[in-house]
């Protein structure tokens, strides 16, 4: 059984039909790119899988539940968003990336040690552990926000434009590091790239969602 079942999912945005009927799986450990130009509703598909927004039709599923069987807070949990643009909340980066374990489903922080070598291991000192998080670069906080995903432990990361305000080196250890969990922890991923190349380096499939136009036969590439 897959791990993430997207089951002939349609998107409307201001009653404008943005996508029609893209079916596909997710593998534990699978990292899968969604690519497309822009306004084809790359963004949009996230949203919906990580039901912050509803679909027009079709249907999601986790382990062979929708998210209603699991409850939308547990869904969250497991298939978790981190956008292009990531919300960094009130206080330091140490109380952002806490916050989110002081939910019952979570036991506790995570390490300080394990912090700190996140940071290191995305190219983050660790003195910005208290630094106000809404002052950090946009490259800073997208860093940040991946580590604070990856902290919940969920089974899918969903990555809007992950590494758009990076430059080489940081790009090149956020790609090793989701690497890394895929290969490790059965991590699965659903990666949006705007750059052809790294969709092609990081992920094992691609969905092209210009071909899941209204006007157009949905179809998956496996390129």
């Amino acid at each position: 059984m897959a791990l993430l079942e997207v089951d002939r999912i349609g998107i409307s945005v201001d009653a404008r039909r943005l996508v029609a009927s893209v079916s596909f799986e997710v593998g534990r450990g699978e990292l899968v790119g969604v690519v497309g130009p822009s306004g084809c509703g790359k963004t949009e598909l996230l949203r919906t899988l990580a039901t912050l927004r509803d679909a027009d039709e079709g249907q999601l599923r986790l382990d062979g539940q929708a998210p209603g069987q699991l409850s939308y807070p547990i869904w969250r949990r497991r298939v978790t968003y981190v956008a292009q643009r990531p919300v960094m909340l009130e206080g330091s980066v140490r109380e952002n990336l806490e916050r989110p374990r002081r939910y019952a489903s979570l036991r506790g922080a995570p390490p300080s040690d394990e912090l700190e070598e996140l940071l290191e291991r995305l190219a983050l000192a660790p003195g910005v552990l208290d630094q106000p998080a809404r002052r950090l670069s946009v490259g800073e906080q997208q860093r940040v926000a991946l580590i604070r995903a990856l902290s919940i432990a969920p089974s899918v990361l969903l990555l809007d434009e992950p590494t758009s305000a990076l430059d080489p080196d940081a790009v090149a250890r956020v790609e090793a590091l989701v690497r890394e969990r895929a290969e490790r922890d059965g991590l699965a991923a659903v990666i949006v790239s705007h750059d052809p190349a790294q969709a092609a380096r990081w992920t094992s499939r691609r969905v092209e969602l210009a071909r899941h136009r209204p006007d157009q036969a949905p179809e998956e590439s496996d390129a």
